[in-house]
């Protein structure tokens, strides 16, 4: 294997941090996937728990408003029954009355308008008033009524009181007194004589009562849903033209949802109806103009209101009894908040946990590392000197080759000359042989056959010689053999050793690739 292969191996993570990142992932898991569902399984069922209480408190204040103005409604309409209240409405002024008597009948009167204001301790005064609007009593004496703008009774409430509705006027405010108010209506008309038959025709129409009614209870309720439902949360009330007529927030009393109507505008600044005859301030809050015109009386939705820098959760619910819409509103974050506190709590435990796996981790990682390293260091050294006794023995098969190479070499020139003397030595003998037959006819004969036996002798030695030569010549190339198939043998361990020596390189790489070292 290749050193570049062996180090992209040493690159991969050590095991020692492998250990604890792993016990890590399994610590924070399960905590993720608590997150998780509680992401998507609790904050819906958060969510809809707030929004059921936002509702549930909207419901009770709009329920107490409601009945309050029943009952206020219902004072005004009890005392247009009272019959010296009537009596002194239907008496012309004097002098069409003698004083005497319009006196008796306006003390008979005032005591009804007394118990009004025992009624309630918000209303602030009483009066009985002509067909025209004009006052004809009041209580009490020290608040005299003035008038409404330019007006002394709104034009659209005369008319509406004149066709004998009982109803509730749209909210005003005083700045001299810093206190919003409503004019409670109900028509009055003339009695009918004791111990007469009941008439058939319709009623005479002799003026109506009207009741000047503080809205500090509704205020009080209003401002009481301030933090009601969460951090941040707050409640409003627009009234049939999208004004803020009651706000926990103060500074956005008397502001527009949207834009008005030109008539509407022109109306509220004839009437003064909030202490100016200016135009209403717009704060625009679209999301809340359009429930005005919504056909549910209980709606919840989710909004950016106007001066806000963050969504809301709103509820809004329609009066039964007023054209008013109460809005209760909350941030999202508050609504969620328990969700977003056990969110928080998860994500601090599982950073906890990680640490303190992770620090047990890298311990037992590091325990069991250390003897797989001190075994590695053993492999890799042993893997060095195997190496390097491989590198020896091919050195020595290299030489072993080279003189055997040489040996055969030699062996190959004596055979060479072996053979040749061989061939010399049989010629030799060949020739003194027949020398010895031709011995008679040589002159000198005794001598030629001295010469001739002593060549035949050498000749034999030769062939003597050449046998034993041959003889030395096999045991040497049995030898020789004999030192190939060793040195054969040789070089097949030193390249099984080098095999060897690779195959445990490559163990001690992936030892060491396990630990990360």
């Amino acid at each position: 294997m290749s050193q570049q292969g062996l180090k992209s191996r040493r690159r991969r993570i050590s095991l020692s941090v492998a250990v604890p990142l792993g016990l890590v992932f399994a610590a924070v898991i399960p905590l993720l996937i608590t997150v998780v569902f509680s992401e998507y399984q609790t904050r819906p069922a958060l969510t809809a728990q707030a929004n059921a209480a936002m509702t549930s408190d909207a419901k009770n204040r709009v329920q107490l408003i409601d009945t309050y103005f029943r009952e206020r409604l219902l004072d005004v309409a009890t005392l247009a029954q009272v019959t010296s209240a009537q009596q002194f409405l239907a008496a012309p002024p004097p002098p069409a009355t003698p004083l005497p008597a319009y006196q008796d009948l306006a003390l008979h009167a005032s005591y009804a308008l007394v118990a009004g204001i025992f009624r309630d301790k918000h209303y602030l005064s009483w009066q009985l008033r002509d067909t025209h609007g004009n006052v004809r009593l009041y209580y009490p004496l020290n608040n005299k009524p003035q008038k409404q703008g330019q007006f002394l009774v709104p034009p659209e409430e005369l008319q509406a009181v004149s066709s004998g509705k009982t109803f509730v006027s749209p909210v005003y405010y005083s700045p001299a007194i810093n206190k919003a108010y409503v004019y409670l209506y109900a028509p009055m008309y003339a009695p009918t004589a004791p111990g007469a038959a009941q008439a058939t025709a319709k009623p005479r129409y002799i003026g109506f009562i009207r009741a000047t009614l503080n809205l500090d209870y509704v205020w009080n309720i209003v401002d009481g849903d301030k933090g009601d439902n969460g951090s941040g949360s707050y409640a409003f009330i627009l009234d049939q033209n999208g004004v803020r007529i009651a706000d926990t927030d103060h500074t956005q009393l008397f502001t527009a949802a949207h834009q008005l109507n030109p008539d509407v505008q022109m109306l509220i600044s004839q009437e003064a109806r909030y202490g100016s005859t200016g135009n209403v301030r717009v704060l625009s809050d679209a999301a809340m103009a359009a429930q005005l015109n919504a056909k549910n009386t209980l709606t919840t939705f989710q909004a950016q209101p106007a001066g806000q820098k963050e969504s809301f959760q709103v509820v809004q619910q329609a009066s039964s009894v007023l054209p008013w819409h109460y809005f209760v509103l909350s941030p999202v974050n508050t609504v969620t908040a328990l969700a977003n506190q056990q969110l928080l709590f998860t994500i601090v435990v599982a950073v906890l946990m990680s640490a303190l796996v992770a620090i047990i981790g890298l311990i037992f990682g590091q325990n069991i590392t250390r003897p797989i390293l001190s075994s590695v260091q053993y492999l890799r050294s042993g893997s060095q000197s195997l190496s390097q006794l491989a590198t020896r023995q091919q050195d020595a098969a290299s030489e072993q080759m080279w003189v055997v190479d040489s040996s055969q070499v030699g062996l190959q020139s004596v055979q060479y000359y072996t053979q040749a003397i061989k061939v010399a030595a049989r010629q030799l003998s060949s020739m003194g042989t027949d020398l010895e037959q031709r011995r008679t006819q040589l002159i000198d004969a005794r001598t030629a056959m001295q010469a001739l036996e002593r060549f035949i002798v050498a000749a034999r030695y030769i062939e003597n010689a050449a046998e034993y030569q041959e003889a030395s010549n096999q045991k040497l190339a049995t030898a020789l053999k004999v030192a190939t198939q060793v040195t054969e043998q040789l070089v097949t361990g030193a390249t099984s050793a080098t095999e060897a020596a690779s195959q445990l390189e490559q163990v001690v790489a992936q030892l060491r690739a396990v630990v990360g070292r």
